[in-house]
């Protein structure tokens, strides 16, 4: 079988390696454009407070639409402004156990928040937690996208 390309049909090396080095740069640019803009996280981050205040405020059930929305419409917005579509959070080694940390960590708060204001009757304990889950978000955002582009500029 024959083809149209001007490589011969068994690559030598120096093929070989001017495909991998053409794959380290589409990896690198990538990398490139995959990082988040400024207002993304902070965004979520303030997303997330606010849901936890309105459930110190006893206002809850009118805030998780607005909550939802606001979480769906960042995401849209972030594809939109990077070009890229992917799952930032697992998609490469760095990235997945960063969010497994962060995920463990918002529950402990959520949890210790949600104790102390309707079990130890502390009020605003849970809009505090939820502060603190703003900040956690933001932060961790920032040191995800670091460690994403990290491990595709490496190859992971």
């Amino acid at each position: 079988m024959e083809n149209n390309f001007s490589t011969p049909s068994t690559p030598d090396a120096a093929h070989a390696l001017a495909a991998l080095n053409a794959a380290a740069e589409s990896r690198a640019r990538v990398a490139d454009r995959i990082t988040s803009p400024w207002w993304y996280h902070v965004g979520l981050g303030v997303a997330f407070a606010l849901m936890f205040v309105s459930m110190s405020l006893r206002m809850a059930n009118w805030a998780v639409g607005p909550f939802i929305l606001v979480v769906l419409g960042l995401g849209w917005t972030l594809q939109r402004s990077t070009g890229v579509s992917m799952d930032r959070y697992m998609s490469t080694p760095g990235a997945s156990q960063l969010s497994m940390a962060y995920v463990v960590a918002l529950l402990g708060l959520a949890a210790t928040g949600m104790y102390l204001e309707w079990g130890a009757d502390v009020r605003w304990a849970i809009a505090g937690a939820g502060v603190l889950i703003g900040a956690l978000t933001t932060g961790m955002g920032y040191r995800i996208d670091a460690a994403t582009r990290r491990d595709l500029r490496a190859g992971r």
